[in-house]
């Protein structure tokens, strides 16, 4: 593959000099802080940058001697592609219709179709949910979704950018299973991850990426522990939790109680209640993780305890002068209203009666992305607006449904540190997580999901739990 330059507008290259092989059979790790090219490299080779984006491709993309970027019908035949979103790559209404879809657009024959689509749901985990409205999905099986659809076709190249991100251990552990069968039959991959320790033990080299250039290349073999600790500090995370010294808890912090929630019951079918007798409360000031397994009810209780989901029965009770709760979804680009950040700034605060300046303060990226559109930053950029946006509200509560998806360890630690500023300030959060990583030092307590039953459970041992089932301890 040789990029010489790609970019979004004539003349403004995000992509300059970009150039490596990959063999049949080999895993490729690409890893880069967020905003440095990544899934823009992705949406090159795939063609997407070109053919949808209206973006520009100077170069080559080889495919057993075939440039697929002259080929449309090359891209969709050779190349299998994994938006690291899943909003926005599922466009069907069913699971069944999905992977369908994509093989009926290829030519294959409706039982030649169905056959395969039926196996890929069930090797997936959604044979079950095959003919659910896909809005029903968790955003964890939404993911597995669009990886059944991308190698429905059993493409040459697989690519997946960032799909570790809002799944779940038992997920990770079943990419990282479904990754070493592609590449074991054959198949090239491309894995665009902020935490590559969930696959270092399995690739064959990794690349390094800033500015839209290629940095570092490193053969498996060259991957020593001196190589790993230099690229832990280009903000990539390659350090398992077993290996970070244990914190003590904050919680000596934490205020009066500002939520109660008593004998909650939630469910979309009353006759299958997703969640039971749930009862806890959270303080002002404290920050709550929410952890269990994709389609566990997490989302579900976020936006019954918002006021979204009427589907309940118990008591959701604000306490000691509580009056706003503020929901953060998993899916950023639903709170976007601009075509700019400095507009959707402007916006914000002409809304809340905050200086523009001081929001400005609140976004580390702001000059170098402020005439961008919110929805063309990086998954972790837009995520990282969102919560500047809920600060603005001076809300008592606030509820973040997989608020670190796409963040690299640099943005991850400055949003964890801006949550535990706001929680001192006395607003209190309950973030719906599956990454260990929130759970070190940053929560004072975790509420942990297991069958339809909600019990407290000591953060560091739960961030613990988390990496053994994924298969990294």
């Amino acid at each position: 593959m040789n990029i010489e330059a790609a970019g979004y507008s004539a003349g403004d290259a995000v992509l300059r000099e970009i150039r490596f092989e990959g063999n049949e059979g080999e895993l490729i790790l690409i890893g880069g802080a967020s905003g440095s090219g990544k899934t823009t490299l992705l949406l090159a080779i795939s063609g997407v940058l070109s053919s949808l984006l209206g973006g520009w491709i100077n170069g080559s993309v080889l495919i057993n001697d075939e440039d697929i970027l002259k080929s449309s019908l090359a891209v969709s035949r050779l190349v299998g592609l994994v938006l690291q979103d899943p909003e926005k790559q599922v466009l069907m209404p069913t699971p069944l219709d999905e992977v369908l879809f994509t093989l009926e657009n290829l030519g294959f024959s409706e039982e030649e179709a169905l056959a395969r689509a039926t196996e890929l749901l069930g090797r997936f985990g959604l044979l079950s949910k095959r003919l659910d409205h896909v809005e029903t999905l968790s955003g964890g099986e939404k993911r597995r979704l669009s990886l059944a659809s991308a190698i429905s076709h059993k493409p040459y190249v697989i690519m997946l950018d960032e799909p570790t991100a809002s799944m779940d251990p038992w997920g990770i552990r079943e990419v990282r299973r479904f990754v070493t069968e592609l590449v074991e039959g054959g198949s090239v991959v491309l894995v665009v991850e902020h935490k590559i320790k969930y696959f270092l033990d399995i690739a064959d080299k990794l690349i390094l990426i800033d500015s839209g250039r290629k940095i570092a290349e490193y053969a498996k073999k060259e991957l020593t522990q001196r190589n790993l600790l230099e690229i832990r500090g280009m903000n990539v995370d390659v350090e398992p939790i077993h290996e970070i010294p244990r914190k003590s808890s904050r919680r000596a912090r934490v205020g009066e109680p500002v939520l109660l929630v008593k004998g909650l019951e939630c469910w979309h079918d009353p006759e299958k209640p997703l969640l039971k007798n749930v009862s806890f409360e959270v303080r002002r000031g404290e920050v709550v993780a929410l952890v269990g397994p994709n389609g566990s009810g997490k989302t579900t209780l976020l936006k019954t305890i918002a006021g979204f989901h009427r589907g309940y029965s118990g008591e959701i009770k604000l306490l000691n002068g509580g009056r706003r709760v503020f929901y953060i979804s998993q899916t950023p680009d639903y709170m976007f209203l601009e075509n700019t950040v400095e507009k959707e700034l402007r916006l914000t605060a002409s809304r809340t009666g905050l200086r523009v300046e001081d929001l400005v303060r609140e976004v580390p990226f702001y000059h170098e992305r402020k005439y961008s559109s919110p929805y063309k930053l990086s998954l972790g950029q837009r995520r990282w607006l969102t919560l500047t946006i809920a600060w603005a509200y001076k809300p008592d509560i606030v509820l973040m449904d997989e608020p670190t998806a796409g963040l690299d360890l640099r943005l991850l630690n400055t949003m964890l540190s801006y949550v535990r500023k706001l929680s001192e300030s006395g607003i209190s959060f309950i973030i719906s997580t599956h990454d260990p990583r929130v759970l070190l030092d940053s929560v004072d307590k975790s509420l942990l999901i297991e069958g339809n039953r909600v019990r407290e459970a000591e953060p560091y041992e739960v961030a613990l739990m988390l990496e053994s089932i994924a298969g990294v301890y």
